[in-house]
């Protein structure tokens, strides 16, 4: 029998790259600075602590009784993280499986990522740990504890190994110091009788020369960099985290000396708007106080947030990527409610504020929040590019914006007005809440979205208009009269309020933002009310004008005058004369008003000063009476030669107390000179009107002076 001889082959098959060199790779793709910070954060908050310190401890720390004296170098400066949970069994296994996060599967876990911790890396060589029953170092390099030992831990149930921890002052004294410092704890009771650690805290010493992880160097103003980074976003990093409630960032000097830089603070309001059963989806809105505190500084911020997930069954597609992907469908938004804010300034959240650049910002006023699908650096948030169109991260992104965000802009706006007319909101916030449409116009996502928002809430003709007579009710856009688009005087415009408010009409206050979100959104614009001249005439004519003051009726003529349909002002009581009376808009002879000018002055007609309107009047109100009269419409006439000389025979001639009265108030000598003037200018018929048959000037003259004579004695 043959043998078959076999053929000697060289192995072939994927391999995985060494463990450095995948370091080496997630701190190329993952970004120094603040962000190092917030995966601690996000760690802690998924351990459901509610206490985050930092600490930025200048100290060295000495060097003769170490485990191994390799461990030296790392004795000297050092950030320290601490929170207030127990690593649990799990997590001591998470995060030596670097890149394979026990996270993962869990919707309700933050940092999902398996990169996060590894950030930490930017800063040191050597992290070490100390929770519950451990303390364990990292060594990546295995360069401390021998080859193939990436690392060793203690554990406190171990007798030697609580010996060590007792012993070796050196090694373990800055654990020692700094678990004093967070929980008021001493090293010995934690170690021999408590056997346990009631919360967890990292040392990460700073790297202070070039390995095989890395060549970035961190000092002491480096760290000061990466908590600047963190107090940039301090006010937003609480907004959404579940757990975590206050972040302190401490820093001690070489001479011990401790002085806390900035705590952060969140507190939640206990009054709780939460959703019906019958909504599609389930949340809830309430109040959050964020308080920054410093040596020399405290202020708090009110925040408005609302969280609305999708109920299971309304949208297929989101279901099986929720399922999948273990992502929770939910959106958070977030208000200021005090100072306004740019909305150049709201930005997205993935928990934790995402980068503040450009394709972060929304341009919208509330800050949006999300289980939002990554790029690997954690820096932005994908979206179905050409690139990445069948990307499953991308498709949840774009249906989490589309159904779900829409829904909980609809939710915060309608629990903000039940909290206004509760007087727990002022009006103003209401509004601001309102998607700006200008603010958006350039950024495509979010211009849709706005108008999603805005179609969700006009769709659904919800009572989101504040009242003019009484801001904290609210009505429909179809049962309101919007005010006024035209550039009228606040004068004017407030006459018009009191006037319509006066006769029960549901007149409105808008702001721009608001005005503009209907003009572009509203599904039947021309259905709305609002409020024009021809609007107000008609209002006017169907109520008395009797209550309404001088100046508000002199202010509804101009604006009621101002589009130049003159015919339609038949009947209105609002033709003002020199008396203070107001005449009705008739052809009636009694209705009759005159305007004079600088060529026929009021002063021709004296008997009949009481008929013209006033000589105060507001230019453009003068100019559009002006222009009805030319048109013979009603009893306005602007005086002129043939006025001058009918009105004056009839109120002055033919009543010999008005001649006296003339003469008495002196006005005869001027109405006789500029009737002579008039005369010369005009021809004979003024002079012909303003003479007896027969009459001579000369005459006319005796006359008043004999009158005056009499009138002295």
């Amino acid at each position: 029998m043959n043998k078959t001889r076999r053929k000697t082959r060289s192995s072939f098959g994927a391999t995985a790259p060494p463990f450095i060199d995948y370091l080496k790779d997630v701190l190329r793709r993952y970004p120094d600075g603040g962000q190092i910070l917030k995966e601690l954060i996000q760690n802690a908050d998924d351990a459901e602590a509610t206490k985050v310190i930092f600490i930025h401890d200048e100290r060295s720390y000495g060097t003769e009784s170490l485990w191994t004296g390799e461990l030296g170098k790392y004795q000297g400066p050092a950030l320290y993280a601490y929170n207030n949970a127990m690593f649990t069994d799990d997590d001591w296994k998470g995060i030596q499986a670097t890149g394979r996060s026990v996270k993962r599967n869990d919707p309700n876990k933050v940092g999902r990522f398996g990169i996060g911790f590894n950030s930490v890396y930017h800063i040191t060589d050597v992290p070490s740990i100390f929770s519950s029953g451990h303390l364990g170092v990292l060594d990546p390099q295995e360069k401390l504890f021998g080859k193939g030992d990436g690392g060793f831990q203690w554990s406190l149930a171990d007798t030697e190994d609580q010996e060590t921890l007792m012993t070796l002052h050196d090694q373990f004294q800055p654990f020692q110091d700094i678990v004093a410092l967070v929980s008021e704890q001493t090293w010995s009771k934690v170690i021999t009788e408590d056997q346990n650690f009631g919360g967890t805290l990292f040392r990460f010493p700073l790297r202070n020369e070039a390995s095989d992880i890395s060549d970035n160097l961190y000092d002491s103003d480096k760290v000061v960099q990466l908590f600047d980074s963190f107090i940039a976003d301090a006010d937003l990093s609480l907004l959404f985290l579940k757990n975590v409630a206050s972040v302190s960032l401490i820093h001690i000097n070489t001479d011990n000396s401790v002085n806390v830089r900035l705590e952060v603070t969140c507190t939640r309001s206990t009054d709780v708007l939460e959703s019906g059963d019958e909504s599609t989806i389930e949340g809830a809105t309430s109040f959050k106080f964020i308080t920054i505190s410093s040596e020399d500084h405290k202020e708090t911020e009110k925040w408005l947030v609302t969280t609305c997930c999708m109920k299971e069954g309304n949208i297929e597609k989101l279901d099986s990527l929720a399922k999948k992907l273990c992502f929770l469908p939910q959106v958070a938004l977030a208000f200021p409610c005090g100072e306004k804010r740019d909305c150049t300034d709201s930005r997205l959240s993935c928990f934790l504020p995402l980068p503040n650049n450009e394709s972060n910002k929304t341009g919208l006023p509330v800050y949006v929040n999300a289980c939002f699908g990554l790029t690997d650096n954690r820096r932005h948030i994908k979206w179905q590019e050409e690139d990445q169109k069948y990307d499953e991260g991308a498709l949840w992104n774009e249906l989490l914006i589309k159904e779900v965000l829409p829904l909980a802009y609809l939710r915060i706006l309608q629990d903000a007005i039940k909290l206004c007319k509760d007087s727990a909101l002022p009006v103003s916030s209401v509004y601001d809440l309102w998607p700006d449409i200008t603010q958006v116009q350039h950024k495509d996502k979010w211009h849709a979205v706005a108008l999603d928002v805005l179609h969700h809430l006009f769709g659904q003709n919800v009572a989101v208009l504040s009242l003019a007579t009484d801001e904290r009710k609210f009505v429909t856009p179809s049962e309101a009269v919007l005010p006024c688009k035209d550039l009228t005087s606040p004068d004017i415009l407030a006459a018009i309020k009191r006037t319509l408010v006066l006769c029960g009409e549901n007149l409105v206050t808008l702001s721009d933002c608001i005005a503009r979100a209907i003009e572009e959104a509203y599904p039947h614009l021309n259905t709305l009310r609002h409020v024009t001249p021809t609007f107000l005439r008609e209002v006017l004519c169907r109520i008395g004008l009797h209550s309404i003051s001088e100046e508000d009726k002199l202010s509804l003529l101009e604006y009621i005058l101002s589009d130049g349909k003159y015919r339609e002002l038949q009947g209105l009581q609002l033709l003002p004369l020199s008396d203070g009376t107001f005449r009705s808009f008739t052809d009636q002879e009694e209705d009759i008003a005159f305007i004079d000018s600088n060529e026929f002055p009021r002063v021709l007609l004296p008997g009949c000063k009481d008929l013209f309107i006033p000589d105060n009047l507001s230019s453009p109100c003068r100019t559009h009476l002006k222009e009805l009269a030319t048109k013979n419409l009603f009893k306005v006439l602007n005086i002129d030669a043939d006025q001058v000389a009918e009105y004056a025979k009839r109120s002055m001639m033919n009543s010999y107390a008005s001649q006296r009265y003339l003469f008495k108030h002196d006005f005869w000598p001027v109405w006789i000179s500029r009737a002579v003037s008039f005369s010369r200018s005009l021809g004979a018929k003024v002079e012909q009107s303003v003479r007896k048959p027969g009459t001579s000037l000369n005459l006319w003259i005796r006359v008043w002076t004999l009158t005056s004579e009499e009138s002295a004695s």
